[in-house]
This record gives structure tokens, C-alpha cells and sequence, in this order.
């Protein structure tokens, strides 16, 4: 199994660089196809923060949930990735936000503080003011 950077995953959806976009997607389907591509979760909220520099939320939000279930991918803590993007097509908050929600309470937190106010308006995240 290999891992491949936010820029790699990056290119292969947004083809804004034809010649790396080509080789991002050989490269990944490659690596699917004989032993697997490996995604850490800080990966999916990089990506989810470069895709919606261009594309709208629901693009972004379709496009990490193919990810999610691409065959010959595995995503770290995919429950993890699954329940962020659920709270994240039901809110405001971006996923990204939802997954730092997600991983916390999975790891223990009870709550979550952030300045962000769309982010305060998720169960169990306190808004600082």
C-alpha cells in the first residue's frame, strides 16, 4: 500500500495541471489496482479546503464520499470520515471542521472550542466569544 499527498489527489480531480493531473491519475490507479492507496485523514481536510477554493460544497462533499468508497483506497479512521461527512451535509460548518469534531470525540473530548461561528453551532462544539 502507498499513501499519496494532498497535491497528488488534488491534480487528478481538478486536471488544472493537465500534465500532472495525467500522471496523478496513472499513479493512483496504479497503486490501486496492486496494493492499495492509503488516505490519513488530515489529507481528506487538506483536500476538502483545496477543492472548495474551486468547486462548491456539494461537488466537495460528493467528491470525499466517492473517495470514501473507491475500491483499492482505505482512509484512515473511514467511520471517523464517514460520520464528519454526514454532521457536514446537515450543517454549515465545513467538512474539515466536522472532521476535527469527529476525531476528537472519538479520541475522548466532550467538547470542542473554536471561534468559528458556523463550526459553534455544531453539537458539542463551544463557540468562544
Amino acid at each position: 500500500m502507498v499513501a499519496a499527498d494532498t497535491n497528488v489527489w488534488a491534480r487528478a480531480y481538478l486536471n488544472d495541471e493537465p500534465a500532472q493531473a495525467r500522471k496523478a491519475r496513472a499513479a493512483l490507479a496504479a497503486a490501486r489496482s496492486t496494493g492499495g492507496v492509503f488516505v490519513p485523514l488530515l489529507v481528506l481536510a487538506e483536500l476538502s479546503w483545496v477543492l472548495r477554493g474551486r468547486w462548491e460544497r456539494a461537488r466537495v462533499l460528493d467528491t470525499i464520499e466517492g473517495l470514501l468508497q473507491t475500491r483499492g483506497v482505505t482512509v484512515e479512521s473511514a467511520a471517523v470520515a464517514w460520520k464528519a461527512l454526514e454532521a457536514c451535509r446537515k450543517g454549515a460548518a465545513g467538512f474539515a471542521d466536522h472532521l476535527i469534531a469527529e476525531i476528537a470525540f472519538a479520541s475522548g473530548a466532550d467538547e470542542v472550542m473554536t471561534f468559528d461561528k458556523a463550526f459553534g453551532r455544531v453539537s458539542g462544539v463551544r463557540r468562544l466569544k
